[in-house]
C-alpha cells in the first residue's frame, strides 16, 4: 500500500519576509531544488531569474496595498520531469497590526523629537554652552547647560 516511488511528486515550501534583500535566498532556493531535479544550468538560471521577477513583483504589491509586514511564501513541487514554483505574498493579520503599532509610535517619536529638537535649540540661546541626548529607544532625555560668568 501507499505510494509507488516517482508517482507523487516532492514538495516542498520556504516563507521569507516580503523584502527585497531577500531575493537571493529565493534564487538560491529555487536552484538548488533545480538542481536536485536534474536540471541543466540553463534551465535553473531561467527558473531562477523567473522566480527572481516573482518576488519582486509579490513584495511591489504588498508596498503598494500599504502592508508594512508580509510574507512571500515560494512553493516547490518536484516531478518526474517538472519543477513547479507558486510565489505568494500574504500578510499575517497579527503582524501587521504590531508593524503598524510601530510605525505610528516611530512616528510619535519623531514629532516629539522635532518638538523637543526645536525647544532645546530656543533654550540653547539663553546659555553659552548646551548639549543633548535623546534615546529615541526609551524617550530618555539628557541635557546639559552651560553659562558663563563675566568677569
Amino acid at each position: 500500500m501507499g505510494y509507488a516511488p516517482g508517482e507523487m511528486g516532492q514538495t516542498s515550501e520556504i516563507r521569507l519576509p516580503a523584502d527585497r534583500a531577500y531575493v537571493v535566498v529565493a534564487k538560491r532556493a529555487t536552484a538548488a531544488l533545480g538542481s536536485v531535479g536534474g536540471f541543466d544550468v540553463e534551465a535553473i538560471d531561467d527558473l531562477s531569474i523567473a522566480v527572481a521577477q516573482a518576488f519582486e513583483n509579490a513584495v511591489a504589491c504588498l508596498e503598494q496595498a500599504g502592508a508594512l509586514a508580509g510574507q512571500v511564501r515560494l512553493g516547490f513541487k518536484l516531478g518526474d520531469k517538472s519543477l513547479e514554483v507558486s510565489v505568494r505574498s500574504t500578510v499575517s493579520r497579527e503582524a501587521e497590526l504590531a508593524a503598524r503599532a510601530r510605525a505610528l509610535a516611530r512616528q510619535r517619536e519623531r514629532e516629539v523629537a522635532a518638538s523637543t529638537d526645536l525647544a532645546l535649540r530656543l533654550m540653547g540661546l539663553f546659555v553659552d554652552d548646551s548639549s543633548y541626548r535623546l534615546d529615541e529607544r526609551t524617550g530618555g532625555l539628557r541635557v546639559r547647560l552651560t553659562k558663563y560668568r563675566v568677569s
